[in-house]
This record gives C-alpha cells, sequence and structure tokens, in this order.
C-alpha cells in the first residue's frame, strides 16, 4: 500500500505541474485542464493504472488534482490487497492529492545582465501595454522581433528610453556576480551592483558554450544610480529572453552571431543578439511571493 501510495502521490503531482505549466503559459486552464496529454498519473504507476478523478481550480493561480488506485483494466476505485485478505479486507481506497501554482519570480539565480523595463515595452503590442499598464501582466508573447543589445561604446537608445537605455555611463547590463557566472538576485531587496565595462565578466568565459541552448532568466531594471563600479540597478522583476547570437569578443567561442539579427559588425561591436519570449520555471531555487509585474517568466511550484 505504501509504494502504490507514493506512485498515486507522484502521478498526483505530475499531472497538477504538467497543467500549472500549460497555465502559466497562458493557454486557457479549462482546455490545460482537460487535456488528455497532461494527465500524467498512469506513467508514474508500475502498472501504469492510476484513476485522475478531479481537477479543479481552487484560485486564479492554483490546480488542484485528485487522484486513486485503480487496477490495470478496472474502473474501480480501489486496490486489491493480498495479506490483509485474511483478516477480512480485500480492497482498500487510496487517494493522492496535489496542488500547484504558478506566479513570478521573486528571487532567483540568474544571468549576470539586467535589461530595462522601458525596452521591454518597446516589443509588447498596443494591446499588451495596455494590459500591462492596468494589471501588470500581459496575455500572450512578447513581439517575436529579433534585436541586438550592444554593450560597446556604441549603444542605440530604444525609443522612449533614457540614453544608452537607462544603463549609468560606464556600465553595461553586466552585474556583479555570486557564484560562478551566475548572480543571486532578490526584488525584495530592490538593488544590485554593476560590473562595468566592455569585458565579459573573467567567470563567464565557459557561458557562451551554453547560452543558447534555453531561455534566460533575466532581472528587469527601473533605474540606475551612480557609475561605474559604484552603479546600482533598482530591479522590479524578471523577464525571459532566447538567446540567439553574440559576440563577447574576438577569441575562439565568443563569437556566434545569428544572421536573422541585426548585424554586430565592426571589430569594436560587442552584443548580445535574440528575442523577449516567456519562460516557465521549475527549478526550486526560485521563489515567488506575489505582488511582483510579470514581464514573461513564470515559476511553476507544488503548493501542496
Amino acid at each position: 500500500m505504501y509504494v502504490e501510495k507514493a506512485q498515486i502521490q507522484n502521478g498526483a503531482d505530475a499531472t497538477a505541474l504538467a497543467i500549472a505549466g500549460q497555465c502559466a503559459k497562458a493557454v486557457n486552464c479549462v482546455d490545460a485542464m482537460g487535456d488528455p496529454n497532461n494527465r500524467l498519473a498512469n506513467q508514474n504507476a508500475n502498472d501504469g493504472s492510476t484513476g485522475v478523478f478531479s481537477v479543479t481550480q481552487p484560485n486564479s493561480s492554483t490546480v488542484r488534482v485528485e487522484a486513486n488506485a485503480q487496477e490495470a483494466g478496472s474502473t474501480s476505485d480501489s486496490f486489491s490487497l493480498f495479506f490483509a485478505r485474511v483478516l477480512g479486507n480485500n480492497t482498500a481506497v487510496i487517494h493522492a492529492v496535489a496542488e500547484a501554482s504558478w506566479g513570478t519570480p521573486s528571487e532567483a539565480t540568474t544571468l549576470p545582465w539586467t535589461i530595462s523595463e522601458c525596452v521591454f515595452k518597446n516589443f509588447l503590442t498596443p494591446a499588451q501595454l495596455a494590459e500591462f499598464a492596468s494589471t501588470k501582466t500581459f496575455t500572450g508573447d512578447p513581439v517575436p522581433t529579433r534585436v541586438l543589445f550592444r554593450y560597446d561604446q556604441n549603444v542605440p537608445t530604444f525609443p522612449g528610453c533614457e540614453v544608452q537605455n537607462g544603463y549609468a555611463p560606464g556600465g553595461f547590463g553586466w552585474l556583479d556576480t555570486d557564484i560562478g557566472c551566475s548572480t543571486n538576485v532578490d526584488v525584495a531587496n530592490s538593488e544590485v551592483g554593476s560590473n562595468p565595462g566592455n569585458d565579459l565578466p573573467s567567470v563567464c568565459q565557459s557561458m557562451p558554450a551554453t547560452i543558447k541552448n534555453a531561455p534566460v532568466l533575466i532581472p528587469v531594471f527601473t533605474d540606475a544610480t551612480k557609475n561605474g563600479q559604484k552603479t546600482t540597478y533598482e530591479l522590479a522583476g524578471f523577464l525571459a529572453f532566447q538567446v540567439t547570437g553574440f559576440k563577447f569578443g574576438g577569441g575562439p567561442g565568443l563569437t556566434d552571431l545569428d544572421p536573422l539579427a541585426p548585424a554586430c559588425d565592426g571589430g569594436n561591436c560587442r552584443g548580445i543578439q535574440g528575442y523577449f519570449t516567456r519562460f516557465v520555471s521549475v527549478e526550486e531555487g526560485n521563489t515567488s511571493t506575489g505582488g511582483l509585474p510579470n514581464y514573461g517568466a513564470t515559476r511553476v511550484f507544488l503548493s501542496n
């Protein structure tokens, strides 16, 4: 019974996370709850049979899954016993419940880089901008136009944004690193320090080999103060960015440009190419406390 209970719980957890992941990607939750591809309970049972008898949405950011033991080929809400039959117990009802929630991250380990909210808003449609201004979230994906973020001395300013897109003079969006090529960001602390200059941080020399593999989580800043090494960025949340190309230098492995994105021409150009997207994280190191703007990065987690 204990083994069966564990299998049912794993199945309920997997089903809840799958549905929540779809909801977090702006899929209609009613459709996600009814999608048979999200019913993963059977795959987690050794006999390939578990019943999911209830999928509900207790609130706007949570789904609840209830599952039960079910023998292969049966629709009965019970599980046959063997040794307990001598006591007159032929079957047992075994249930499991799982709840999964989603929300914007408030703490995360990210690439040591930041992008201004103003720049991000350039890649929302007028309807998305109006929705974001009203609700601090938006429906659908950001406009997937490929962009080049330069961090040399010729940084172009995006329409409506401050000079050099809000970066303080003497610094690009590189941030102080914590462990390896990453920064631990807690939006509640509001500020992070900068790592100025055109050079890729020394601890990030191996990062280019994997940066294009999946969308990366990037903290969003709304203001920058002071200069150079003393610059601090005031953070508001996290966005998702898919890197498609880069030029961090002239050495081996430091250049891999995307021909479909704006060109990074000339020996002095340094930059990152890509587009804004949505990203759903199930990493346990990310934390959600609610109340932050949703720039397209969402965390899914088991809440019960």
